[in-house]
């Protein structure tokens, strides 16, 4: 082939190269997800939406962002908490946090109207093959089959990742194996792999010590049981008895779940009993208040992505609040919700809070009760982190916005269907 037979036409913007290759990105990002930070937090975000730009397809775009609130929604949050710079007096912390939110902006509008049918699956396969390799890591942990420094058999989940995060994986990882195992499109053969991943992925999540995805599989599989079969009595107690079972066997066969069931109904009790707030349920308590007083002082705007830990410490030193002043050092709120407040204030939280009902109202759209049942389900996992740490973070962001963008994406490709 002669160079003057090339044709750079195929670089210019809107060929048919870029989209292939901003697929070929979205399935290596699912991949990673369970591993590299740098790529799904750092790297691989901005790559995904300079080659969503380049893929073009603006009027099909814009066809379905006219057809769907929850883009516009999670575009108007990402702008506003970029505005809020203009308040922030840390700007390097401001960026540092701001990355997060255009995380989810960037992956959620990317896969949500550019992932192809035909990558669809694969894009799936691809996010838990990798989980199934981080499980086999982690058994390798809990089984002394190999030494990583950090990680120990009463702590076996993988080092790079804290135990909160990883039970989130974990159990969006369940809920992902049932939407498949109830998919009569997948064969026989297949369904019986992923069974045992189910098992292995159930298990797992209580060998480690994250009691945030513990507790969130009891609403995430009660979700997906009403919204895949109804309130039908049957399957709602075949599934109380089986969370029972799940439960009973996990607090006499697993040390690490019994000592952390133990530590939280002993936290509890002080709290309760003797009013002391320092253990871990005590301390998120204590986090609320102090972050309540924040938001009161700036609540239409907050005080700007970069300033929330600076203004919290600033909190501390009012009388009536220094009794928590063992919360200085801790890194963020513990609550999605108020961070979110206390960075951008109500209107910000209204724009997010937008954002997930209009994923609610969309996914009602499906003809399908199993993909309104999936994306239900994982919704209610974030949603409940939310209330227990603050999930858009590393590893994390990723997730959150990868789950529901191809959740939601299967249920518009319904939609879409004569």
């Amino acid at each position: 082939m002669r160079l003057s037979d090339f044709s750079f036409s195929v670089f210019k913007p809107g060929s048919q190269l870029y989209g292939v290759s901003l697929n070929i990105v979205m399935l290596v990002y699912a991949a990673l997800l369970p591993f590299s930070n740098a790529f799904t937090v750092h790297t691989g975000p901005s790559i995904l939406m300079i080659l969503w730009l380049l893929e073009g397809r603006f009027e099909e775009k814009r066809r379905i962002f006219s057809d769907y609130a929850s883009p516009w929604a999670l575009s108007l949050f990402f702008l506003f908490a970029a505005l809020s710079l203009l308040w922030t007096e840390d700007m390097a912390r401001g960026l540092r946090e701001l990355k997060y939110y255009f995380v989810i902006f960037s992956v959620f509008i990317v896969y949500f109207t550019s992932l192809r049918k035909r990558y669809r699956k694969a894009v799936l396969y691809a996010f838990l093959l990798a989980m199934f390799i981080s499980e086999i890591y982690s058994y390798g942990i809990f089984f002394d089959w190999w030494s990583v420094e950090g990680a120990s058999a009463s702590n076996p989940t993988p080092p790079y990742m804290h135990h909160i995060r990883y039970s989130i994986y974990l159990v969006v990882t369940v809920i992902l194996l049932l939407f498949q195992l109830s998919d009569r499109a997948v064969p026989a053969g297949l369904k019986m792999a992923e069974l045992f991943f189910l098992l292995s992925s159930s298990v797992n999540l209580f060998i480690n010590g994250g009691r945030t995805g513990q507790l969130a599989l009891v609403v995430a599989l009660i979700l997906f049981v009403v919204a895949r079969f109804g309130l039908r009595w049957r399957y709602l107690l075949s599934t109380f008895l089986l969370l029972f079972a799940i439960f009973y066997s996990a607090y006499h066969l697993s040390p690490v779940f019994r000592s952390r069931a133990l530590m939280a109904v002993e936290d509890i009790r002080r709290i309760v009993v003797h009013g002391d707030f320092e253990n871990s349920w005590g301390e998120r308590i204590a986090m609320a208040i102090v972050a309540s007083h924040e938001i009161a002082d700036n609540p239409l705007v907050g005080v700007g992505v970069g300033d929330t830990m600076s203004e919290y410490r600033k909190e501390l030193c009012k009388k009536e609040l220094r009794k928590y002043s063992y919360t200085h050092d801790v890194p963020h709120v513990h609550n999605q919700f108020l961070q979110i407040c206390a960075q951008t204030g109500a209107i910000g939280l209204a724009l997010f809070v937008l954002f997930l009902f209009s994923l609610l109202k969309e996914a009602k759209r499906a003809p399908s009760s199993l993909y309104r049942a999936a994306l239900y389900s994982n919704l209610s996992i974030f949603l409940f982190g939310f209330f227990s740490s603050v999930i858009i973070r590393n590893y994390t962001s990723g997730l959150f916005a990868f789950v529901l963008a191809y959740l939601l994406a299967g249920c518009k490709e319904e939609n879409s269907q004569p």
